[in-house]
């Protein structure tokens, strides 16, 4: 039968938190994503998500409900691949700006992932083989999805309740964490968490990283860096404003601390001008952000061949579809440090897989399937969290 790409169904989904999570640049209870299915003709269903943070990628629900109907939707209307290689060429070009420029990454996520997944299944493939499609020489080590463990994230929002947090990860196991910042009590949390971990952080049997999501100016910057240097702090993510370029080279030389990019880090392109420009020690890929796995591993294989860290991160509150994309990207990719995925039912109330993609004790990623994505979607627990009727694009 036809495996002819036939129809996109989109779906505005809202699904709630167990507890609120803050960090310097929002706060939030509750998280609203974009789900994608994409049916073939022979009946395969493929899912894929999205999720906007405008002030990341600048997208929305709005823009990527209409990003995907109009931008992708008038380049699916063909799809019919005669091999899994000739579908990886056509999503390797698909766009990452719509026709007004803007970035559309998380709508890109939504639809690539989408593919992959109906067509791997479609072909009885894993994803395994996209990095030696891409041609990747410098992923020579064994898979990132052996050996590393999910990081705890704390947030800073209140000095108690984050070592109320603190202490319960480090009870299931968690021996790497990441610091929200960007408050006033800053260094009260450093000296908090210093005062009861001093040991278990200086000979290395727990690391510590913070994130100010853009939150400072560069003075604040410098002036963090230098009393963080000497609590600690292993890495300082995002320190400046994305477009804030006029002090990276001031803060990537004073900073007496390595340097991460997230919002920073959008596109290849950005890899590429932060690595010339020596501005940066490690790179934040987060899935959604990027755009997919295929430009995801891009990224990736920049900061190998240029000895940059590498953390895979998540958008907060993301489901079971982009933790399974995340775990693909483990399997293919080599020497990740950090990783931030899986936090299912940690922080959602519930998910929308058959079975919880949640980390288990010490951070120890879950098994997912072998075919396309690895997980399965039910449509009743879609339903669950719907905010507005699905949206169909015909195709066929």
């Amino acid at each position: 039968m036809s495996n002819r790409l036939i129809e996109l169904q989109l779906y505005h989904l809202r699904l709630p938190f167990k507890h609120s999570f803050s960090h310097a640049a929002a706060r939030r209870a509750e998280t609203d994503t974009v789900l994608l299915a994409a049916l073939l003709a022979d009946g395969t269903i493929g899912y894929g998500e999205g999720v906007p943070r405008p002030y990341v990628t600048g997208e929305t629900i709005e823009s990527i409900l209409y990003n995907i109907s109009d931008t992708f939707a008038a380049a699916l209307r063909k799809v019919e691949p005669k091999s899994f290689p000739e579908l990886l060429d056509l999503i390797d070009n698909l766009p990452f700006t719509n026709e007004q420029n803007q970035i559309i990454n998380a709508a890109r996520s939504a639809v690539e992932l989408a593919l992959l997944d109906a067509y791997a299944r479609h072909y009885q493939s894993s994803l395994a083989g996209i990095a030696g499609w891409l041609g990747c020489g410098f992923f020579t080590g064994d898979a990132s999805i052996h050996k590393i463990r999910v990081s705890g994230v704390l947030d800073g929002a209140d000095p108690d309740r984050m070592m109320k947090q603190l202490k319960l990860m480090r009870w299931y196991g968690l021996k790497n964490f990441k610091l929200k910042v960007g408050y006033e009590h800053d260094i009260e949390n450093l000296n908090l968490i210093n005062q009861k971990y001093h040991k278990s952080l200086s000979y290395g049997k727990m690391s510590l990283r913070v994130d100010a999501n853009g939150a400072w100016d560069i003075d604040a910057a410098v002036a963090m860096s230098d009393k963080m240097a000497s609590l600690n702090v292993c890495c300082l993510e995002q320190p400046l404003a994305p477009n804030d370029h006029s002090h990276y080279r001031t803060i990537a030389d004073l900073s007496r601390i390595p340097l991460m990019a997230d919002e920073s880090l959008l596109t290849v392109d950005d890899a590429e001008y932060l690595i010339e420009n020596d501005l940066i020690d490690y790179f934040n890929i987060r899935i959604s952000k990027n755009g997919g796995i295929i430009p995801a591993i891009k990224i990736a294989e920049i900061a190998h061949k240029y000895g940059r860290g590498i953390q895979l991160g998540a958008m907060v509150g993301e489901t079971a579809v982009l933790a399974a994309a995340g775990q693909q990207f483990l399997q293919m990719t080599p020497n990740v440090e950090f990783t931030e995925i899986c936090y299912s039912t940690f922080l959602l109330q519930k998910d929308i897989a058959k079975r919880k993609i949640r980390f288990g004790y010490g951070g120890k990623l879950p098994n997912i399937g072998p075919l396309g994505l690895g997980i399965n979607i039910p449509r009743e627990k879609i339903s669950t969290f719907l905010v507005q009727p699905p949206r169909k694009i015909t195709l066929a």
